[in-house]
């Protein structure tokens, strides 16, 4: 993510820059948003600098951030869709559609990808499971997610999921679905869901889950995900059904 001068580039600016890709996009602003694709080592504009996407959301909330994920998520799929996969022509802007590409040659037509992921707040007895995933960076415990497979319903992934993750059984009745959320990495439309305990201990995988634990209110550790994600969310959800008790750190 780019920013000019510390603040979001306006689309005059973003001309300024060595772009090998770029498009617009209108559903999210009413004046419409570009996106663009810059090559690494390309040099940038006096006064432009390099941002983390997580850490943009942080900065600029929970609005902008869906901006962003919309522009990098049309960013990312115009550089994967750049040839037909069915015959390996070159594909070309669709006409007559705002996002899509087709083929010259066969006609094959494609549209942008998203890929459907659930997301669940698993609880027991007035306590919140979280987990620890073995790739993150952060050492952050968060609630499980996982993307849906093939003829999978939201509620078979997360019956599925957890039981995978952490050895752990759902009441496939308690799964309840809250909201989404769009997310970018790489392009998830994350699906939050509540869903109640019914059997097993828990026992990481040991391949994505590195550990999990049940949390009372109060023993929810500070360094969980934040207020502009979805997991953060359904940590706000269960707090705000379970209150503190202590003086625990605030958590998201």
């Amino acid at each position: 993510m780019l920013l000019c001068r510390g603040r979001l580039p306006q689309a005059a600016e973003a001309s300024l820059l060595p772009l090998s890709d770029s498009g617009s996009f209108g559903a999210l602003a009413p004046d419409g948003c570009l996106w663009g694709r810059v090559a690494d080592d390309a040099p940038l504009p006096e006064g432009w600098t390099a941002m983390n996407r997580r850490a943009f959301g942080e900065q600029f909330g929970r609005e902008d951030f869906q901006a962003m994920s919309a522009a990098w998520g049309l960013a990312d799929w115009h550089r994967q869709s750049r040839y037909c996969g069915c015959c390996g022509a070159k594909m070309e802007p669709a006409p007559g559609e705002q996002h899509a590409m087709k083929c010259p040659n066969c006609g094959h037509m494609l549209f942008p990808v998203i890929c459907p992921a659930m997301i669940v707040a698993v609880e027991r007895g007035g306590k919140l499971l979280l987990a620890m995933n073995k790739r993150n960076k952060f050492n952050r415990f968060s609630v499980l997610a996982g993307f849906l497979e093939v003829g999978e319903s939201i509620e078979d992934a997360v019956v599925r999921e957890v039981r995978e993750e952490v050895n752990v059984e759902v009441e496939r009745g308690s799964i309840q679905y809250l909201y989404s959320q769009y997310w970018p990495f790489p392009r998830s439309l994350m699906l939050a869901c509540r869903a109640r305990w019914k059997s097993g201990e828990l026992r990481p995988d040991g391949v994505e889950i590195g550990e999990a634990r049940w949390f009372a209110p109060d023993e929810i550790p500070a360094n969980v995900p934040g207020s502009i994600t979805v997991a953060g969310w359904l940590i706000r959800d269960f707090l705000a059904r379970h209150p503190r008790r202590g003086n625990a750190a605030e958590s998201c």
